[in-house]
């Protein structure tokens, strides 16, 4: 009975000595998501710790049963420090691994311990969907009115993702991780028409294929018609389209200001090609008016 009650002491205080000393492995950190197709800079893990003694490391990837997929480092010599290392999402055929968690786990030889990381690595290979659920205006006037100068486009994701706003296939805003809608503002653009698209890029990296585009047109002042027929001293009248509350014309050497959209005027009395024009804020639009005696 002595015997055995020494033992146990004995058992104890090893048990407790262990309990004291230092975990072999500090601060562990690795990519909590990531996707090995995804051509982008997330396409492979990074597994990082503090190694407190020099110590001959073998480290493995496992999967959620518990089996060996790819091993990284194989009794190999390590110094104390950090230390950095990576992984493809590939097993050791080379294929990419299928979905799910994955466990890195360091065997010490010296130490003779095994230690797994606390968290898994997710492999996700497999993009969000995205859809575009509301878009307005389609028609867009930044000319300083304060009315409909830039576009809302609201959107839903199938996972946590950044959205994409392409602009005629360039990429322009990326959004953060749990928005729903962009905003684009699209102050110093010429006028015109705009074809946009948007995409999604979820935690992993994976990308959705852009959605259809759909066409944006940019106005600060229109006049309807590129050109006006007249007869010589005949009136006539455009459509001129713009938010602001006045704008000013100028038709040869005539000018003027106008409040109202369909502008009227008198044609020049000598046949000939005259230049309209119409300005709001520094921003301009033309037409020609061709007067003819017939």
């Amino acid at each position: 009975m002595l015997l055995l009650l020494a033992g146990t002491a004995a058992a104890f205080v090893v048990t407790e000595d262990l309990k004291l000393q230092p975990d072999p492995i500090a601060r562990p950190r690795i990519t909590p998501t990531f996707s090995p197709t995804c051509r982008c800079e997330s396409q492979s893990a990074q597994i990082s710790f503090r190694l407190r003694q020099s110590d001959r490391l073998t480290l493995t990837i496992e999967d959620a049963q518990g089996r060996v997929v790819r091993t990284l480092l194989e009794n190999a010599s390590f110094g104390r420090g950090n230390h950095t290392f990576g992984w493809d999402g590939r097993d050791e055929t080379g294929e990419v691994v299928d979905e799910g968690g994955y466990r890195p786990t360091i065997e010490l030889t010296k130490l003779e311990r095994t230690i797994a990381f606390p968290r898994t690595i997710r492999v996700d290979t497999t993009p969000a969907r995205i859809e575009v659920t509301r878009l307005r205006p389609r028609d867009i006037s930044p000319d300083g009115d304060g009315r409909a100068d830039a576009l809302t486009i609201r959107y839903e994701v199938s996972e946590p993702a950044q959205a994409v706003l392409l602009v005629n296939g360039r990429q322009e805003i990326e959004t953060a991780l749990g928005k729903d809608a962009i905003r684009w503002s699209p102050r110093g653009r010429k006028r015109g028409s705009y074809r946009l698209s948007v995409a999604a890029v979820d935690a992993a990296g994976n990308r959705t294929r852009a959605t259809n585009p759909f066409d944006v047109r940019i106005r600060y002042v229109d006049i309807a018609a590129e050109v006006i027929r007249a007869r010589p001293r005949a009136g006539f009248s455009i459509q001129v389209s713009t938010d602001a509350r006045r704008y000013r014309w100028r038709l040869g050497n005539r000018r003027g200001s106008s409040r109202v959209r369909t502008l009227r005027l008198r044609a020049p009395a000598r046949p000939g090609r005259y230049a309209l024009a119409v300005e709001v804020g520094g921003r301009r639009d033309s037409a020609v008016v061709v007067v003819r005696r017939r």
